[in-house]
């Protein structure tokens, strides 16, 4: 088994592959202004879609769930199978800097805690023409809370090699994008916590049981786990904040 497959190992079987809860994916989509009555929606990395449902209850559209990594999108089918909502939801294996889309093909794209991959500023470049005029755009990203943040916290991220901005910064980067601000939200600390670190603690704790031994997997299980201790002392510093856009009408 590579590195790769050892990492995708350890989210296959999360809940979910980032920070986030149902509770905050409906606050957020009850931002939005009126969309129409069967919207075509675009979750840009789904991973095993946990939001990718949801956005199915809350809306009688179709959405078209994107990820890299099949074993992802084959629980994203599987899932909306049992649920009767295979018919709304499709699967597309892309990568999300190069998505295989017409030109304002969707009334909604929504990306949770994914965006990061390819950066915000670069990730709304790239996805907004795929958006309608009249559009609106949810993604959710790492930003700071409070200005000075502790070394130690800052060192950290540089060593995950993605530094958050403020809000004020992704913000200044919304309106350059050619982008309407219409909300932020904060992710409530359950939505890192409860959803997120517990199962992933819990799953690093099975894994270290069976790969404990060897060095690389070790590494990756402990890596995760700082990041876990990471929240915990710091989260008054830095969060996911929800960035509620719209594309501007011509």
């Amino acid at each position: 088994m590579t590195l790769d497959e050892f990492f995708f190992q350890v989210f296959e079987y999360l809940p979910r592959q980032g920070p986030g809860c149902p509770g905050a994916t409906e606050k957020v989509f009850s931002c939005l202004p009126a969309l129409p009555g069967k919207p075509s929606v675009l979750d840009i990395g789904c991973g095993s879609g946990t939001q990718t449902r949801d956005l199915a209850r809350l809306t009688s559209g179709t959405i078209t769930a994107v990820d890299n990594h099949q074993p992802f999108l084959d629980m994203v089918n599987k899932k909306a199978e049992e649920e009767g909502t295979n018919v709304r939801i499709k699967t597309v294996w892309a990568s999300m800097d190069a998505l295989p889309f017409e030109p304002g093909q969707f009334d909604l794209i929504w990306s949770e805690g994914a965006i990061f991959i390819i950066g915000f500023e670069k990730g709304l470049a790239a996805w907004k023409p795929f958006l309608k005029k009249g559009g609106y755009m949810v993604v959710s990203d790492a930003a700071w809370f409070e200005p000075n943040p502790p070394r130690e916290l800052m060192t950290w991220w540089e060593s995950e090699g993605y530094v958050p901005k403020t809000e004020d910064e992704l913000k200044e980067q919304i309106k350059n994008a050619g982008l309407s601000l219409i909300r932020i939200y904060r992710l409530p600390e359950a939505g890192w916590w409860d959803n997120y670190y517990v199962p992933m603690l819990a799953r690093i704790a099975d894994l270290k049981k069976t790969h404990g031994s060897d060095p690389a997997s070790a590494a990756i299980l402990d890596s995760l786990g700082h990041e876990a201790e990471m929240y915990r002392e710091y989260k008054r510093y830095y969060g996911y904040t929800f960035f509620v856009m719209e594309n501007p009408g011509s």
